[in-house]
């Protein structure tokens, strides 16, 4: 058996011990129950393309960020995901920390992404939000700082850069 292989069914396996946990985080970020799991090896070529896109696209790639917002003024996170909303109604890809051993999650719209997550309801303290092509992405990454709670919001790609203004 090669390395690549083995590797892989270590994460699979690793993936089975924490998918009770993962199942809990996705019910708590995710509305309606509209979601899919992705097997490990589709979440491999999505994981991928997203890699080489981002590769790709990083020297032309323009982004917007917004950092230090308290965690409980969630007005700009929803207001963006309205606004993706409206212009992008297709599925979307989610990755949070146990996505790499369990797999990528498909959420039927973002409109079904809980904005008003609490602060310990994902462990890892990122989530990330892609379009279908994996070229427009959302990260929330969110964190403690000095007994405070805040989050920083990025959004990349051409398409979802426009919900900025």
């Amino acid at each position: 058996m090669n390395n690549c292989r083995l590797q892989f069914l270590l994460r699979k396996n690793t993936g089975k011990r924490y998918m009770a946990e993962y199942l809990t985080e996705l019910s708590k970020l995710i509305t309606n129950n509209k979601f899919k799991i992705l097997n490990l090896e589709d979440s491999d070529v999505i994981s991928k393309s997203i890699i080489d896109n981002h590769e790709k696209l990083l020297p032309k790639m323009d982004y917007w960020e917004c950092r230090n917002i308290l965690f409980t003024k969630k007005e700009i996170l929803k207001g963006f995901i309205t606004k993706i909303q409206l212009i992008y109604s297709d599925p979307v890809y989610m990755s949070i920390g146990y996505s790499n051993m369990c797999g990528l999650v498909m959420i039927k719209r973002i409109s079904f992404f809980n904005s008003d997550f609490e602060f310990n309801d994902e462990h890892s303290g990122l989530i990330v939000l892609y379009d279908k092509n994996a070229i427009n992405k959302l990260v929330i990454d969110f964190y403690e700082e000095e007994c405070m709670f805040y989050y920083d919001l990025q959004l990349f790609g051409e398409q979802w850069l426009k919900c900025r203004e």
